[in-house]
């Protein structure tokens, strides 16, 4: 690393330095930027950003400026013999203290720590500031200068002690976006994982999001379709009626009424029988275009109709079903009658009796309602 002279003058003015700061909180950032202007501005030679936990003494560097070598990697295996972290009581949140203040210089180059780590850095004085603390967790900001450098003084806690808490509220609102980012991914991954095609939608049909079954294909199985970004029943005959249900509920839930919902059943191009369509509340979005919460309408379709998945229904694996029991067990518990499963699978209903008979005995049930019940409760396809 380039050698630096002592510090007059701050090189860098505070307002670069905050709007990086603030900038940082978008949950894909890169916080180089950040102790790169926090490092000119205390004229160090490297600045970090890092965690350590003092029950368990294990630490990380979590960023660094400028990238070094073998810093940022090695200092894990030196953060239990860190001997500025002898004390968790000095770390409160927003404390800020010199190296010396924590542990002298001369006694500092008597550690292993200093001479494996520091010293092939070239680095002595230390500037820290604890930006958060959770509970025996500290997250902390050290800037770091040379032999040749002037140590640390007071007039330089004071500026890092005025971009200590902008640091703090930007690690925090981080970690909120990260938190409120990886639960969406949780639930879209549930959703999407539904067998049955569910949307997101406002008040107008407009899709805000829908999960891989509400392909074409799957939303014409249960009369919907897309059509230019909005969602619609499939026949013109069902527009009206699913358009009404939507606004219906949208408007209902803006009213307070959390509990809205409405059934819709709509005609399936092709099939005999219909389809049945759920409308809920959903909550509201904010929408900074128009200042105001805006409802959302969830859209979940089902045709009991179709035939259930017998290869990946839990229901069977758990009880073992033999191909031809889960065949039978599947039409009946989509609502299939015992002769009409018969036809379907091309046997005598005696056959399907036997089947219907077998599955009873595997599963400890006693009749189809019964049937249909546990299935319900072992099947994560199951509605």
């Amino acid at each position: 690393m380039p050698a630096l002279r002592p510090r007059a003058e701050p090189r860098v003015d505070l307002e670069p330095l905050l709007y990086r700061i603030h900038a940082a909180s978008d949950a894909d950032a890169d916080w180089r930027g950040v102790l790169q202007l926090l490092r000119e501005r205390l004229a160090g030679r490297l600045a970090t950003l890092w965690r350590h936990h003092f029950a368990s003494g294990e630490g990380a560097v979590l960023c660094e400026f400028p990238e070094t070598a073998r810093f940022r990697t090695d200092y894990p295996r030196y953060a239990s013999r860190n001997p500025w972290l002898l004390s968790s009581e000095e770390f409160a949140p927003g404390s800020v203290m010199t190296g010396d203040e924590l542990l002298s210089n001369r006694e500092l180059l008597k550690t292993d720590f200093y001479r494996e780590l520091l010293q092939p850095y070239d680095l002595l004085h230390c500037l820290s500031g604890v930006a958060v603390r959770r509970g025996s967790l500290v997250y902390c900001v050290n800037v770091h200068r040379s032999h040749g450098d002037a140590p640390f003084g007071g007039r330089d806690k004071a500026e890092l002690r005025t971009v200590l808490a902008h640091l703090s509220l930007a690690l925090e609102n981080r970690w909120r976006l990260r938190q409120a980012g990886d639960m969406e991914s949780v639930l879209t991954g549930i959703v999407d994982r539904r067998p049955q095609p569910s949307l997101l939608v406002d008040r107008e049909g407009r899709i805000v999001h829908c999960n891989r079954s509400a392909t074409a294909l799957s939303a014409l199985r249960t009369g919907l379709c897309v059509d230019g970004g909005r969602l619609a029943a499939a026949t013109a005959l069902d527009r009206a009626v699913l358009r009404d249900a939507i606004r219906q509920v949208a408007g209902a839930a803006k009213g307070d009424a959390a509990g809205a919902a409405r059934a819709v059943t709509l005609s399936v191009p092709g099939a005999a029988l219909p389809a049945i369509v759920s409308v809920h509340t959903a909550g509201g979005v904010f929408r900074p275009e128009t200042g105001d919460l805006e409802e959302l309408v969830w859209v979940s379709a089902t045709n009991p109709h179709l035939d259930h998945d017998f290869r990946t229904c839990t229901f069977v694996k758990q009880f073992r079903l033999s191909p031809a029991q889960a065949r039978m067990s599947v039409l009946i518990v989509t609502g299939h009658r015992l002769a009409d499963a018969a036809h379907r699978l091309h046997v005598s209903e005696n056959t399907a009796r036997s089947h219907l008979k077998q599955v009873f005995q595997k599963t400890n049930t006693h009749g189809q309602l019964e049937l249909v019940h546990l299935h319900a409760r072992c099947c994560i396809g199951s509605e």
